[in-house]
């Protein structure tokens, strides 16, 4: 986890860092600062433009009753590529750009898939209180246990009808 930490925070900005300056020798600081700025930009325009089509697309199926899954991966593909843009530098432009463009989303959105499934299939929660255990998103065959009297709780519906009507 500390080796991802290092690479967002610290790595992927000197590398920006250093694409800018070798970019700016060969053309210029202002214009190398002003292709930086035009690019962030132009991307930023595209994911807010993008992510009102997307949230729309999301409206429009949640009020047919479907669920929109495909749409919401695209809306976090979206507002990652946005937080990406903000970022001044090169490198980040260009992977940001990579993931608005719907072409290369597809590909991203693979990979994203692929992660939720490997968060799904191994289990990254596990309490332990008072003796029991509870492990999140398993799929794995537990143990039948078994069940005792002070493990059921008996429950007792009653429906009660007011006269008043609902306001």
């Amino acid at each position: 986890m500390f080796a991802k930490i290092f690479l967002g925070f610290v790595l992927i900005p000197l590398i920006d860092l250093y694409i800018l300056v070798q970019i700016g020798s060969k053309i210029g600081t202002l214009n190398a600062i002003a292709l930086c700025l035009l690019t962030a930009f132009v991307g930023a325009a595209l994911a807010k433009s993008q992510g009102v089509a997307t949230m729309q697309k999301v409206q429009e199926n949640l009020n047919r009753g479907l669920m929109p899954a495909e749409d919401i991966l695209d809306a976090v593909l979206i507002f990652l590529a946005g937080l990406v843009l903000l970022t001044p530098g090169f490198m980040t432009d260009i992977f940001g750009l990579l993931i608005l463009f719907p072409v290369t989303r597809g590909y991203f959105k693979r990979m994203l898939r692929a992660q939720f499934e490997n968060m799904k299939n191994n289990p990254n929660i596990h309490v332990v209180h008072h003796n029991s255990e509870f492990t999140a998103w398993t799929n794995q065959d537990q143990p039948k246990r078994r069940i005792d009297d002070h493990d059921v709780i008996d429950v007792e519906v009653e429906d009660k009808k007011d006269d008043k009507p609902l306001q």
